[in-house]
């Protein structure tokens, strides 16, 4: 995601004096503001929406990453447990939860 530091960095008084037109601004372009405070970026703003897009962004990157791990080990020979002793383990954690309920 970029900033459009032409229009996306807005003193944070601004802001505040300005919130509705910001608001319906930054629901509209998807696109960040930076706040700042005493020149210096302090905040940074988003829509739920644009929110939600860089929370699903970030998720789908750490998956990838941990598939990546994953192939690299199986590809080195680390084939993990085997399912027997993982089901097993997840019955144990699974019956412990239930009896302390």
């Amino acid at each position: 995601m970029q900033v459009d530091l032409k229009d996306g960095i807005v003193s944070l008084t601004d802001f505040a004096r300005n919130t509705r037109d910001h608001t319906e601004e930054l629901i509209e372009s998807k696109q960040p503001r930076v706040l700042t405070q005493n020149g210096k970026a302090a905040l940074v703003v988003l829509s739920a929406e644009a929110y939600e897009d860089l929370a699903h962004d970030a998720e789908e990157h750490r998956m990838d990453m941990r598939l990546r791990e994953a192939l690299v080990k199986y590809d080195s020979g680390d084939r993990g447990k085997p399912a027997a002793k993982v089901y097993a383990a997840i019955r144990k954690r699974t019956a412990k939860r239930r009896s302390t309920k």
